[in-house]
């Protein structure tokens, strides 16, 4: 079964960075990209168009990918929350620039609440080239590189800041450095894993580490230990990190992992895309 990538869009500039992103991801695993847009009185008359604009920006950005559209009636939480049943990964835009409709709040809710792993691009903008985004919605000075330094021929996210992921030593955080490790590698970028606060010492989670470390060597990867609490620790990583991966922690011994709200969090307020991984 082709678990497809699906990116959730409006008529933002936040979005078509996140379809680039989920286009990436689409390539790089050899998955078909689907392209959801949540028809909702809030949102464009014309939700095919949407969609089909959509589609061809990530035909262009990915040439070979394979694309679906689907348009649905209903809020966005809830339809991108549905179609992650079925989906590898969904990903959103966050925190738009241009006041888009899928904000960070619908990817919180994702976080928390969808079925696959899922990615939030916070200021997707970002990852626009020149042609695809106004200079006076473009949040940095005129002549600022769009795609970052050391972009490369596959896409236009830097080439050099590194995956950043939190480890605790849970199974969700092994299952987040599992991830990181994927993106890290497929990226040709570094990896790496940062333990904060108190909760076990520096020391025992990079003892724990040390043996998987060695065993990756085709990525550069380090542990890196803060006594900050794990919200301010993540986050300030995540403004120097290509992408921030954390892991959804079972709330309940009943319920299934979704993280809690400090994951939410650090979904609202970093600067970096956040991936939330979890179980397929």
């Amino acid at each position: 079964m082709d678990r497809p990538v699906v990116v959730g869009v409006d008529e933002s500039m936040a979005s078509l960075g996140a379809v680039r992103w989920a286009a990436d991801e689409a390539a790089r695993h050899d998955r078909t990209l689907r392209i959801v847009h949540a028809l909702c009185w809030e949102g464009p008359a014309d939700g095919q168009g949407v969609v089909l604009d959509a589609a061809a920006d990530a035909r262009g950005w990915q040439p070979g990918i394979a694309v679906e559209t689907v348009t649905v009636g209903g809020p966005a939480a809830r339809v991108l929350q549905e179609q992650s049943r079925a989906a590898s990964l969904v990903a959103i835009g966050g925190r738009p620039h241009d006041g888009g409709l899928l904000n960070s709040s619908v990817g919180a809710h994702l976080a928390a609440f969808a079925h696959c792993p899922v990615l939030v691009v916070n200021q997707g903008e970002r990852w626009l080239t020149e042609d695809r985004i106004p200079a006076d919605l473009w949040p940095g000075p005129p002549s600022a590189d769009r795609a970052g330094p050391g972009a490369d021929p596959i896409t236009a996210l830097p080439g050099s800041a590194p995956v950043v992921v939190g480890v605790d030593g849970s199974p969700s955080g092994w299952r987040a450095l599992d991830f990181a490790y994927d993106e890290a590698r497929s990226r040709h970028v570094p990896l790496v894993a940062v333990h904060a606060g108190h909760a076990r010492p520096h020391s025992a989670v990079y003892a724990d580490l040390a043996p998987w470390l060695r065993s990756h060597r085709d990525v550069d990867a380090r542990f890196s230990g803060s006594d900050e609490p794990v919200l301010e620790a993540l986050t300030a990583a995540a403004s120097t990190a290509l992408l921030l991966v954390v892991g959804a922690h079972r709330v309940g011994w009943y319920e299934q992992p979704r993280p809690n709200p400090r994951t939410q969090l650090i979904v609202h307020h970093a600067a970096s895309p956040v991936l939330v991984t979890r179980s397929v």
